[in-house]
């Protein structure tokens, strides 16, 4: 299924500028490292956020540009500072909770450009809770500002794992006064310009956040936030909330995903539930973490 004009564009697909931001991340980083296989002309950088464990000696051996974000946090802050860094005219976002599933997570990316046409902006991958097999088809998905809430449905993601043309966030980069939701609001922005979306199911990471409760719970709580104020997004209802939470629990039942992960996935939900309950409807949160 497509949605939108894909073209080949001629001539050798690009180097890709490979981008991961980092706090405390030594739980995760290793497995995410380990599992890359970058080319010759790829880069790898490092936007830190102050870790105080071992999360920048874990980088250090695979050669990458480590940057150091100043406070306070801010996703976009750090992501801005990663992208002005960036070499190439690709900047594949991964994040250091991710652990790359498919074999050859760049590849697969860099196999889908002459896919894309020259109004594609970002490409998303499929980030996913259990270990199930990667889209075995190199089939693409495009949507564009036109696209039904299904369609969108089914390409659409976030910055687990994203792949941006340099030059569409020269010409949009992140917006600054938002502490989360930076991607979609960024998403919509070069939409409502024309651009197209893509999705590239083959490339598949498995999420696989570490952080405590309190956090997981407040992130599932302002992403909720700034859903409601970038897309009108209804809030949770008791019943979505129970079917999450079993779905989680089936997940879990079939030993295809962590206990751990079930608990901050289930702290995340009710975040998520809890949020427009507690919460002014006009109030912007602070930042997450």
């Amino acid at each position: 299924m497509q949605f939108g004009s894909p073209q080949s564009p001629p001539g050798q697909t690009p180097g890709i500028s490979l981008l991961i931001r980092t706090f405390n991340s030594a739980g995760t980083l290793p497995q995410v490292l380990a599992r890359l296989a970058l080319q010759p002309g790829d880069e790898l950088i490092v936007v830190d956020s102050g870790s105080a464990d071992d999360t920048l000696a874990i980088a250090a051996p695979y050669h990458a540009r480590i940057l150091m974000a100043p406070p306070p946090f801010n996703y976009s802050k750090s992501l801005n500072l990663g992208f002005r860094a960036a070499q190439n005219s690709w900047v594949l976002v991964l994040s250091s909770h991710c652990v790359p599933w498919s074999e050859n997570l760049v590849d697969c990316f860099r196999q889908a450009i002459p896919q894309f046409s020259p109004a594609v902006a970002v490409a998303y991958g499929d980030c996913s809770l259990v270990e199930s097999p990667p889209a075995a088809a190199p089939t693409v998905l495009f949507a564009d500002k036109t696209a039904s809430a299904a369609q969108s449905r089914l390409v659409y993601g976030g910055n687990s794992l994203a792949l941006y043309r340099h030059a569409c966030w020269e010409a949009q980069p992140f917006d600054e006064t938002l502490p989360t939701a930076e991607d979609v609001a960024w998403r919509l922005r070069v939409l409502a310009g024309g651009a197209l979306v893509a999705r590239v199911p083959q490339a598949r990471v498995l999420y696989r956040n570490q952080a405590p409760l309190r956090q997981m719970f407040r992130k599932g709580w302002h992403e909720y936030r700034l859903a409601a104020e970038l897309t009108g997004a209804p809030a949770m209802t008791f019943f979505q909330l129970v079917v999450d939470l079993g779905s989680l629990l089936k997940k879990w039942g079939t030993a295809k995903m962590p206990a751990a992960t079930l608990i901050r996935q289930s702290a995340h939900a009710l975040g998520v539930y809890l949020s427009p309950k507690f919460t002014r409807q006009n109030k912007r949160p602070e930042s997450p973490e």
